[in-house]
């Protein structure tokens, strides 16, 4: 009985051979876009839940408000983990790290040419391999962390460092200060890991080189707790608030302290590195779509030719076969044809991966690409698309009365031709609604690349620094300065769009928290700050009590008019204020901020203490490369340990919208799929509709219809299917991008002229895909058309 099937399947195919590629080629496209979506939705949500107490465990940060401030805290008091295990009964363990600089120097002591700037150095309690789940190597996860100054490296490190001999007992060096005996291997992270690390070193060791004394910056560390049960999150959360109560003293500061699950801290955007999932569920929704679109065009197309196999239907019927086994033949025949569409799209799936993850800039192990989650999760798939795409086909073509079928007499709802317009309907909805929605993300993502944000962005580079090049900073910026393509120069600590301080200002009961800068006299005018009320005293950056704020600053304090010269503070007095400026992304409405001018006076002291960021404005039409090889050179004179790097203002900028950028991209590439997959399911709507009326085609060409006139007449219907959907399209897709909108502070309207172009390029898309069909069926000669009957 199988065989049968599959002959009968095979000669369907052959006979129909260019039918036959379109519908299993339309069905793979669509199944292999589902299946990258599926591979990178499932791997973003898996993240960490490898762990053997992965539901058990929380990360806990912070949600400080000071005034009108809020901000969060990624790390927290290294104290807040032992108090809790002794405090509070329900915790049964913590684990805490904290990150070494993206730059931390190791060495092999051995060979002193194998020295590297690491980014992924952590110093962790001496059970991190114990309370997750990372696996050894080699080394017992007891012990491998007890010595102070012992290290765990990763398989990449271990080859790296030491190639193919056992790492095991060798020596490396952390930034020229302390050696570290290797004591563990560890498998590499999991790219679905939120804790990525080459190097793992104890707590201990950082007393010991500090003596006992921490830098303040060492204080804090992520920390995550194993709880008896999940449920114990609210007593957790209040517990580490009366503790951190009892320890305030007199400063009014609103802290929470918030647990976020193991499993949950990818998806969390107060953790570092969380961003890449901003948008899963709209890629998840994404997914579905194609996927429903590729089915239905699937069945279109099958449907649109079951009128060729009516007369087969029939005589079956006629010799004694029950619809019962005419609609399992059916649905083998579609299983079979589904089956090949299916190793085609894995095959095209299997063969776009690397671009596609290099697109969207992730890292996925073969080891979760072959894992049984995935397995399971495509095999699903096949039979949810063989399930979907064949019960409709069998039964259709099932219920064929004989005497109908034989003598050619199929009615409207055998035909199956209100079906195949719903079908039509919903494909170009889903088409209208995508175009919609990816002419208003690019209309946001335009807008926000060419903002006006107050800040002349153009042709600065941006170089941090160490304290190693601050102590020879007058030097070092004098080089810079002297350099033939730069035109300006200026010194702050931070780069901009990388971070700011928090200032405290006004008593412990009161306290106003101010974001702030540290920057020098040319940093305004290098950017192209405009004054609202510029300073009095030309050389107002010359004393450290002055500073300049922004309007918003301004707000918050209730300095009403012109402040310049005020004291709201004791800390500061007013030098200027200056227009606001979007110092953060669009997403944010502009805060208050204060430029401090404390490295003016003495600059290479406060750099020496604290490192910073020198800003150079190039000419333009300069050669950039030979430009960055000569700052390059400059900043190997002073810094032999610390690689050089460098960042274009404008494009720090537009890295805060990467995941918006990538949303525009993986929106304009899925809605090309799903245009071209409804085209496809329009062109089979069209050829089954010019089977069904070729009789009519060639009685109205007998009484004198144009070719024009039976185009139009052909056209026409698709037209009105198209407005119909595009009409039910535009409020979702408005109501969509009305949401998405909402975080933006500064954002697009949506206009009318956003519908108008959909409803334009899906009519011309429409035409484009019926009027060949039309025009081969208007062109038919009328006598071959009517001889048959």
């Amino acid at each position: 009985m199988f065989k049968n099937y599959l002959v009968t399947a095979w000669r369907s195919i052959r006979r129909n051979t260019v039918f036959s590629f379109i519908n299993i080629f339309g069905l793979a496209t669509g199944l292999c876009a589902c299946m990258l979506i599926v591979e990178y939705v499932s791997h973003e949500k898996s993240f960490d839940r490898f762990h053997a107490n992965a539901n058990n465990i929380f990360w806990v940060h912070t949600q400080v408000t000071v005034g009108s401030e809020t901000f969060n805290m990624a790390a927290i008091d290294n104290k807040f983990g032992p108090m809790a295990v002794q405090r509070l009964p329900f915790v049964q363990s913590f684990a805490r790290y904290r990150r070494e600089d993206a730059n931390t120097i190791v060495q092999n002591i051995a060979t002193p040419t194998l020295k590297f700037a690491e980014s992924k150095f952590l110093f962790a309690d001496s059970n991190f391999f114990s309370f997750f789940s990372f696996k050894l190597l080699q080394g017992n996860k007891q012990q491998v962390l007890a010595n102070p100054f012992s290290i765990v490296i990763s398989q990449r490190v271990a080859q790296k460092y030491f190639g193919k001999d056992n790492p095991v007992g060798k020596i490396l060096r952390y930034n020229n200060i302390q050696n570290f005996m290797v004591s563990g291997v560890a498998q590499n992270a999991p790219s679905n890991s939120s804790i990525s690390f080459d190097f793992v070193a104890p707590f201990s060791a950082l007393g010991a080189m500090y003596k006992g004394s921490l830098p303040d910056d060492d204080r804090s560390s992520f920390t995550y707790f194993l709880l008896q049960h999940p449920q114990d999150t609210t007593k957790l959360r209040a517990g580490l608030e009366q503790i951190d109560k009892e320890g305030q003293g007199g400063v009014k500061v609103k802290v929470l302290y918030l647990p976020v699950a193991l499993t949950g801290i990818h998806t969390a955007n107060t953790f570092p590195g969380s961003a890449t999932t901003k948008y899963g569920q709209v890629f998840s929704l994404v997914a579905a779509l194609i996927l429903l679109l590729a089915i239905i065009n699937y069945i279109s197309l099958s449907t649109a030719r079951s009128i060729y196999r009516s007369k087969e239907i029939g005589v079956r019927k006629v010799m004694g076969a029950a619809r019962t086994t005419i609609a399992v033949q059916f649905f083998a025949e579609s299983a079979l044809v589904t089956a090949a569409a299916f190793v085609l799209g894995y095959t095209l799936c299997t063969m776009l991966q690397p671009a596609f993850f290099k697109f969207l800039q992730i890292d996925i192990d073969n080891a979760f690409l072959y894992s049984p989650l995935m397995l399971l999760l495509f095999a699903g798939l096949f039979v949810t698309t063989v399930v979907l795409s064949a019960t409709y086909p069998a039964v259709l073509l099932s219920a064929y009365r004989p005497v109908q079928v034989l003598y050619g007499r199929l009615g409207k709802q055998a035909s199956g031709i209100s079906v195949r317009s719903f079908f039509t309907v919903v494909q170009f909805t889903i088409s209208a609604g995508l175009i919609v929605c990816c002419i208003v993300i690019q209309q946001q993502m335009y807008f926000v690349y060419h903002a006006d944000t107050g800040v002349n962005r153009s042709n600065i580079v941006m170089v941090p620094f160490t304290q190693t090049i601050g102590k020879h900073l007058p030097a070092f910026k004098q080089q810079n300065g002297a350099l033939p393509s730069t035109q300006q120069i200026s010194i702050a600590q931070y780069a901009m769009y990388k971070g700011y301080d928090i200032h405290v200002y006004g008593p412990p009961t009161k306290p106003i928290a101010l974001p702030a800068l540290e920057v020098d006299e040319n940093f305004i005018p290098m950017l192209g700050l405009k004054w609202k009320y510029p300073p009095t005293d030309p050389l107002y950056y010359k004393n450290k009590k002055v500073s300049v704020i922004n309007e918003a600053t301004a707000e918050t304090l209730g300095l009403a008019g012109n402040p310049v010269n005020t004291r709201p503070f004791d800390a500061f007095t007013v030098g200027g204020v200056l227009k606001d400026f979007n110092y953060q992304s669009l997403q944010d409405k502009i805060g208050p901020l204060t430029l401090s001018f404390e490295n003016t006076e003495d600059t290479a002291s406060f750099m020496a203490q604290n490192g910073g960021c020198i800003f150079v404005k190039l000419k333009p039409g300069v050669n950039t490369a030979n430009v960055l090889q000569q700052m390059k050179a400059i900043y190997g004179q002073y810094e032999k340990d610390q690689p050089f790097e460098y960042y274009f203002m404008d494009d720090t900028f537009n890295q805060m919208y990467h995941a918006e950028e990538k949303l525009s991209k993986l929106f304009t590439l899925f809605t090309v799929f799903t245009v071209i997959i409804a085209c496809l399911g329009l062109f089979g709507l069209s050829v089954f509709m010019a089977v069904q009326r070729t009789k009519e085609i060639g009685i109205r060409k007998v009484l004198g219809a144009t070719v024009t006139n039976i185009t139009v007449l052909m056209s026409k219907d698709f037209i009105k299917l198209v407005v119909i959907a595009v009409v039910i399209a535009s409020p979702l897709a408005w109501w969509a991008m009305n949401s998405w909108l909402q975080g933006f502070a500064y954002r697009v309207q949506i206009g009318w002229l956003v519908f108008a172009i959909t409803t334009v390029a899906a009519i011309f898309i429409a035409l484009a895909t019926v009027s060949w069909q039309a025009v081969r069926a208007a062109l038919a000669n009328p006598v071959d058309s009517l001889r048959t009957e």
